[in-house]
């Protein structure tokens, strides 16, 4: 029974993860899909037997003030940043085959 409940989480973790569902709703469906989704993609990388398609959605995000819960003089604030979210699919035959995803934050 505690082995169940520790595995219990990272099964949940990792059925629930955006790289998971990527995998599920994309992978084996053709490329008209993605641009039906995402748009017309950024770039795409061709090789011999297949080509990557690679999308982008950027997000500005304000700064906020950080409740410590407590009332202080000097009030902490974090910085504003632009999220990055960057959808790379591998297409073979007009079918997608693999997907990958990441994130990336610059202020």
């Amino acid at each position: 029974m505690k082995k169940f409940l520790f595995i219990l989480p990272i099964l949940l973790i990792f059925a629930c993860s955006t790289q998971h569902k990527l995998q599920k709703s994309f992978t084996g469906k053709p490329v008209s899909i993605l641009k039906e989704h995402f748009g017309s993609p950024i770039t795409i990388f061709k090789n011999d037997t297949n080509s990557v398609y690679v999308f982008e959605k950027t997000e500005k995000l304000r700064s906020t003030e950080i409740n410590q819960g407590k009332l202080t003089l000097d009030p902490i604030v974090s910085p504003e940043v632009k999220k990055t979210e960057r959808y790379y699919f591998t297409v073979k035959n007009g079918i997608i085959s693999q997907s990958r995803f990441e994130k990336e934050y610059e202020r």
